[in-house]
């Protein structure tokens, strides 16, 4: 099965020629030519700049999945891929660290750009004060104690 699109004759009335489309997709010439002549795959590029280019139109009507003859091969994506991509993949928010009293081990190693288990380490060797909260003993930081340990300056 193969990711197929009807940008090209969508185009037709829009558009009056291959470079005029590339740029209204934002996308380089040479991609949307090996797209339309078979030589390279849908990309994410293309999928984006095809919703761009056609807003009026929904994903359904300018992508269709397509069986290949004689071919077994899956596509390796789902229908909802493509809607994934356009929405945008979910961005982890970095946390407003300057406003809490308290921070969690994940926000420290956020901070300080360091692994977890380096931030446990350092919490264990005594070099980061930690305090422990709740029955499990999680690990919470004063927001001052991490603004001394990065004022220090130094990991074993």
């Amino acid at each position: 099965m193969k990711l197929k699109t009807r940008v090209y004759e969508l185009s037709n009335g829009k558009y009056k020629s291959l470079p005029e489309l590339a740029h209204a997709m934002g996308i380089h010439f040479s991609e949307v030519y090996r797209v339309r002549q078979g030589k390279r795959g849908i990309s994410q590029k293309f999928i984006i700049g095809a919703v761009k280019a056609f807003p009026e139109y929904k994903l359904d009507d300018l992508f269709y999945v397509a069986p290949d003859e004689g071919d077994d091969l899956r596509l390796g994506t789902s229908r909802e891929r493509p809607r994934q991509i356009v929405k945008g993949s979910p961005t982890l928010e970095k946390p407003d660290l300057h406003s809490k009293a308290m921070l969690t081990i994940r926000e420290v190693a956020q901070l300080l750009n360091l692994h977890i288990n380096t931030v446990r380490r350092l919490s264990n060797k005594g070099m980061l004060k930690a305090y422990r909260i709740g029955s499990r003993g999680d690990r919470r930081f004063r927001r001052e104690d991490v603004d001394g340990f990065l004022k220090e300056g130094k990991i074993e």
